[in-house]
């Protein structure tokens, strides 16, 4: 090591000794400075890894929550289409059976009444005429003549619209 400026190399023992002993004191205390350092720095890790720990509970246990949810959603999800496909099932069930129905009653008019025809015209699609008045065409409200399947018939006791003979 190099003398310091202005002490001299052959002078008394007593300065070089404070000197080295002073050197000595600095060493050690940068020493200890460097391990406070890296006790600080441990110190801060295991808080940080602490912290990390209680992250990746909480982590873990929302990864739980949503695989349990994500279970329940496709159980639901299949219950839905079950329960859709069985009402999409009964709503044709139940066309089926209208137009089944519509069918059979159509054929038994057309098999009753042969003066059905001149009702719907000549064309069996074509639309049945509606009165004014919103009643069948069956129905004459003035003459109180009610047509059916079977021919008119003309009610006994009835003047007009539904007046009561005296």
């Amino acid at each position: 090591m190099a003398t310091p400026v202005g002490w001299s190399q052959g002078g008394s023992g007593s300065v070089c000794l404070a000197f080295d002993q002073l050197r000595d004191v600095i060493e050690s205390q940068e020493e200890l400075i460097h391990q406070l350092r890296n006790v600080e720095e441990k110190a801060a890790h295991a808080k940080t890894k602490v912290l990390l720990a209680k992250e990746e509970e909480k982590l873990q246990f929302a990864l739980g929550e949503v695989e349990v949810l994500s279970k329940q959603l496709e159980k639901e999800k299949l219950a839905f289409e079950k329960a859709l496909s069985s009402v999409k099932s009964r709503a044709l069930q139940e066309s089926s059976k209208k137009d089944q129905l519509i069918t059979k009653c159509n054929g038994r008019r057309e098999a009753r009444s042969p003066s059905h025809a001149c009702l719907h015209g000549h064309f069996p699609n074509s639309p049945v005429p509606v009165s004014r008045a919103g009643f069948h065409p069956n129905f004459c409200p003035r003459l109180r003549i009610q047509a059916s399947p079977s021919g008119p018939h003309l009610r006994k006791g009835l003047q007009g619209p539904g007046r009561p003979r005296k």
